[in-house]
């Protein structure tokens, strides 16, 4: 559709994180990569695509997710599902990551009713997206249900950053499918993209006849949209 998150991400890489053209193409090129084994979030038929990415250890696994989240907004994807470990102070570092590199928005203000705080990103644009988990809270009904209408209507990219935690996920779901108001259909029509962080924790099913807790949540996550993609990373 436009490359319009991902030029003002590579603008604050440059600008504010002092990254080099040597580190930045890359990133490009990888996550151009990655975007290429995605669904096409403008077909009409239903997909669900799985994937894994494995790096090295220090060798920039949130910068390649947050470029990859740039790309995935600018091509169409409306939900983006980030899960971090199951530690919510990592949570809160992460979403604090998110909210420089792809939001632009302080989430902790705009939780508090006080008003759009620019940070990272938003220090060199405004582009629309918005984030129903903060740097102070994971996902909280009421508060998502201040911030957000029916999920029919969104235009925007709206961004959920969470730990692995079962009562989390299951809250997520449960709202989900509430303001997924499609009338034709009981999945959410937009196309979602869900990033495991760490996916060799706490996720991998480890039991035999039925899923684990975790995975199950995972899986019922995917199951609830048209167009899903799931990519770990470890």
């Amino acid at each position: 559709i436009g490359t319009k998150f991902w030029d003002r991400h590579k603008k604050y890489l440059y600008k504010f994180q002092g990254f080099t053209p040597n580190v930045v193409n890359p990133l490009d090129a990888s996550t151009d990569l990655m975007m290429d084994l995605l669904g096409n979030p403008n077909i009409e038929s239903d997909f669900l695509r799985k994937g894994l990415v494995i790096g090295d250890v220090q060798s920039g696994k949130t910068a390649t997710y947050t470029a990859l989240i740039n790309k995935a907004a600018d091509a169409g994807y409306k939900v983006i599902i980030l899960l971090t470990g199951t530690i919510e102070k990592l949570r809160q570092q992460t979403q604090g990551r998110l909210d420089e590199g792809f939001v632009g928005l302080d989430s902790t203000a705009l939780f508090y009713n006080k008003g759009n705080v620019s940070v990272g990103v938003g220090k060199i644009d405004n582009v629309d997206c918005w984030s129903l988990t903060s740097t102070s809270s994971d996902f909280n009904k009421s508060a998502a249900e201040r911030l957000i209408g029916k999920l029919a209507s969104i235009n925007s990219p709206i961004l959920f950053v969470l730990k692995k935690n079962k009562s989390v996920l299951t809250k997520l779901e449960q709202w989900i499918k509430i303001y997924n108001t499609n009338p034709t259909n009981k999945k959410c029509p937009l196309p979602m993209l869900l990033i495991d962080d760490e996916a060799d924790n706490a996720s991998i099913n480890v039991k035999l006849e039925t899923p684990a807790a975790i995975n199950a949540c995972i899986r019922k996550l995917l199951n609830l949209f048209n167009k899903a993609n799931y990519v770990g990373f470890t």
